[in-house]
């Protein structure tokens, strides 16, 4: 009989557990971090957790927007490049981008300055050759599984960074009097433009 009750007592002891499982967050305990210390388990408290990480990496560029808010303004959509065909938006959908906050655009900014003065100081042949503009790269920080670089031709590389914890894509070629462009990640996935839609 001893035995029989300690199985129930178990499984009396498991559905307790059980039913408690999922009450408590990270949010419910104010610091906005997970309660069990363990991974994030919401989509703001994992944004949170790689922001902070970013800030530890790239200190100055944390202290540049630390007073800038994370959360998106009120934004004014459609206001302006509204093309007139309807059909214009159906057909480009592919090359839609999502939304970039505040405070991601000040870390992609910072990170498109660094990588402008990395080019402008480049030897010429660095900036003709794939292999070598992904080098540029790493030795400015960014991690091989974070650059795509494609040669256009002879002269030039496109390349694409994802800074993780930064928030949006930094993309550009290593033309040092191009601009680089910040903007959040394609629909269909990277940092990357697609080059064809469904």
């Amino acid at each position: 009989m001893g035995r029989g009750f300690g199985v129930l007592a178990a499984v009396c002891a498991g559905a307790v557990l059980l039913a408690g499982c999922g009450e408590e967050s990270g949010s419910a305990t104010g610091t906005g971090t997970p309660s069990s210390g363990g991974s994030p388990s919401t989509a703001e408290e994992y944004a949170e957790a790689t922001r902070k990480e970013h800030d530890r990496a790239w200190p100055g560029i944390a202290r540049k927007c630390r007073d800038v808010r994370p959360e998106p303004t009120a934004g004014a959509e459609g206001e302006e490049g509204v093309p007139e065909n309807p059909k214009y938006g159906e057909n480009n959908a592919y090359k839609q981008t999502t939304d970039v906050t505040p405070d991601e655009l000040c870390r992609g900014e910072a990170h498109a300055a660094r990588i402008a003065a990395a080019l402008e100081d480049a030897a010429p042949a660095d900036l003709r050759d794939e292999e070598r503009t992904r080098r540029l790269f790493e030795d400015l920080g960014y991690g091989p599984d974070t650059v795509s670089a494609r040669q256009n031709d002879a002269a030039l590389v496109w390349w694409d960074v994802m800074v993780a914890g930064a928030g949006p894509c930094i993309s550009g070629n290593t033309d040092p009097a191009a601009g680089i462009d910040v903007h959040g990640v394609y629909m269909e996935g990277g940092c990357t433009e697609p080059v064809g839609g469904h």
